[in-house]
């Protein structure tokens, strides 16, 4: 798997991942959301994580190291506060995470290396962890019969999902499009209260955590989306 990104490539990712961040976070902010103020962390760190990489591939590019290393552990802060609020193998992926950054950030500043290839991929395993955590906070909140929150979740994990797959492009980026849509569907619907089946909600699940893992494959990862009873939700 070639992570590494071209120049042309790298422009127009840097370019269009802030309006995409932008236009989830309105969705976000919409008054359907507005139920669910404890969690506005969730989407708020998928799209600051973004931010931060971003910077600081552009100033990569333009050989300040220095401002993209700092950028880089400004990203692994926010990681640092998701593993916090994470469990099980989220958590693991979460902490992994953190420490391939932590090293990708002090060769960045010494600037030993062409580090491009390292960045992409780690910041596509970074992106991966988070949605695998926001999944599994979902699935937490279905438990609690907190649809809303679950919802809110849901569409975080597929924004996690759509930028760790932008990082790696190609077949991966095409692959995860039609989950990451079907997955913002769905969290509307629970975020707005709006009618939906137990049926149509395992299969959302599962059909993201299938995207999960397939992207978790592509990037060594070893942490899977554990499976959602549905039982006690009709």
């Amino acid at each position: 798997m070639n992570f590494a990104l071209k120049p042309l490539a790298l422009t127009i990712f840097v370019a269009m991942t802030p309006l995409a961040g932008a236009a989830y976070a309105d969705t976000a902010s919409a008054p359907a959301a507005a139920a669910v103020p404890s969690e506005q962390a969730a989407p708020k760190a998928t799209e600051e994580l973004q931010s931060h990489f971003t910077d600081a591939v552009a100033a990569y590019a333009k050989k300040d190291y220095k401002s993209a290393a700092a950028d880089i552990r400004q990203a692994t802060s926010t990681l640092r506060l998701e593993s916090g609020r994470a469990t099980g193998g989220a958590k693991q992926e979460l902490d992994s995470s953190v420490a391939a950054l932590d090293k990708l950030a002090a060769s960045v500043e010494g600037s030993t290396a062409n580090e491009e290839k390292s960045m992409a991929k780690d910041f596509a395993k970074a992106n991966h962890a988070l949605a695998l955590e926001h999944r599994a906070k979902a699935a937490e909140s279905l438990a609690h019969k907190a649809y809303d929150k679950a919802g809110y979740e849901l569409k975080a994990s597929a924004q996690g999902l759509e930028n760790a797959a932008g990082w790696v492009g190609g077949k991966a980026k095409t692959g995860a499009s039609a989950t990451v849509e079907g997955t913002r569907v769905l969290g509307d619907k629970l975020v707005s209260g709006a009618t939906w089946t137990r049926d149509e909600v395992g299969k959302g699940f599962e059909s993201l955590g299938k995207g999960i893992d397939a992207l978790g494959r592509k990037l060594g990862g070893t942490k899977k989306a554990a499976p959602v009873d549905m039982g006690q939700h009709d």
